[in-house]
Formats: C-alpha cells, sequence, structure tokens
C-alpha cells in the first residue's frame, strides 16, 4: 500500500472506531444521544440560554465581592 501517511492514519482511525462503535454499547449509546440533540429544533435557544446564564454568573460572581468592598 503506496498511500500518503495521512490517508493512512484515517484507515487506522476508522478500524478503531468501527471496532468501538461494534462492541461498546455505551459509546453508541452516546452517539446517538449526541445525534439526537444536535436534531433539536431549538438548539441555538437553548445553547443561548445557557451561555446567558453563565455570563450572567460569571459577572454576579465577580462583582459582588466589589460592591462588598465599595460598601464597607
Amino acid at each position: 500500500m503506496n498511500g500518503s501517511l495521512s490517508n493512512k492514519c484515517e484507515l487506522i482511525f476508522w478500524d478503531l472506531a468501527i471496532d468501538l462503535l461494534t462492541r461498546s454499547m455505551w459509546l453508541r449509546n452516546l452517539i446517538r444521544r449526541a445525534v439526537l440533540l444536535k436534531n433539536l429544533p431549538n438548539l441555538k435557544l437553548y445553547f443561548s440560554i445557557i451561555l446567558l446564564s453563565g455570563l450572567f454568573g460569571f459577572l454576579m460572581g465577580f462583582s459582588i465581592p466589589h460592591f462588598l468592598q465599595i460598601f464597607r
């Protein structure tokens, strides 16, 4: 086989991936759930809510000690 190094690495990767997907029920369930999550119609809305709530929590955790220092 006179393929390039990238082709050989790709073949090795897919051989391992197919073997893992064939044997591992846990990995198959994980991939099935990831595909179902990806196909949700409101995925952007959910990610934006998670991002905004995380940003709000970060800003509150950052600003509360500064406000406490001001009022002391």
